[in-house]
């Protein structure tokens, strides 16, 4: 079995070169018994079941929803900018909102979007606490579609003015990065051969101790990067697609 990962694409229109990129991708790469791990914010902005963004994003979701009658099982983690997304995809596709395990070909793998690992970014995790609240669940199902991509649209276009990131130059960067291989390193303790994680835009690929591996792919730029844990193989190859 062929484990594919993918994380922070950031998908912002269903017709941009990025968005036709990954649906081709989506189409022609994989194939049946492979497995495809999507680690959290596909999507720049996709709350909700909403028309607006099924609408939007009817080619990526056409070929993520036929995945499973090709015989390719997906895993869909939520990310922060991506989330209470029941009823989009059909019952192949496995929606996780949280962290979670697998176990292929005898290795056991730990993903996390790793939006929750610094425990600096308070308002962040304030943020994150209050929008998976029950009422707000019932608010997103209430709420018109436009409604809720205008308020997603500003809310996504202030907060990259404080993202955790970016703020503190190369310092902050690496204050994460070190905050980022220390949460691999615990989990590789626990026993996990592969840890994936997204989220901080940072990319990274470091051998852990006992021969277990971090990785994160960053973001995209001109061409799509992605995880390819082959059959035999003992780690990941970050490859890169159009």
């Amino acid at each position: 079995m062929r484990v594919f990962f993918l994380s922070d694409l950031h998908l912002t229109d269903g017709d941009s070169p990025s968005t036709k990129r990954f649906e081709k991708f989506l189409r022609n790469e994989l194939g049946g018994g492979d497995l495809l791990i999507l680690g959290g914010d596909i999507f720049d902005l996709f709350v909700g079941n909403k028309e607006v963004f099924r609408r939007r994003f009817e080619g990526v979701l056409s070929a993520i929803n036929g995945l499973g009658a090709r015989g390719i099982t997906t895993y869909y983690l939520e990310g922060n900018h991506d989330f209470h997304l029941a009823g989009v995809f059909p019952p192949e596709v496995n929606l996780v909102q949280n962290a979670f395990a697998l176990s292929v070909n005898g290795r056991d793998i730990w993903v996390a979007h790793g939006d929750l690992i610094d425990p600096d970014d308070h308002g962040y995790h304030f943020l994150r606490w209050f929008t998976r609240l029950a009422p707000l669940r019932w608010l997103v199902k209430a709420l018109p579609g436009p409604w809720i991509d205008g308020i997603g649209r500003r809310s996504s276009h202030e907060s990259r003015k404080y993202n955790n990131t970016e703020r503190g130059g190369t310092a902050n960067q690496e204050r994460l990065r070190r905050l980022y291989l220390e949460y691999a390193a615990n989990k590789a303790r626990d026993g996990y051969r592969h840890v994936l994680v997204g989220h901080s835009h940072l990319r990274d690929q470091i051998t852990l101790a006992g021969g277990g591996e971090y990785l994160n792919l960053g973001t995209c730029g001109e061409s799509l990067v992605y995880g390819l844990l082959g059959e035999g193989r003992d780690a990941f190859e970050i490859k890169y697609y159009g």
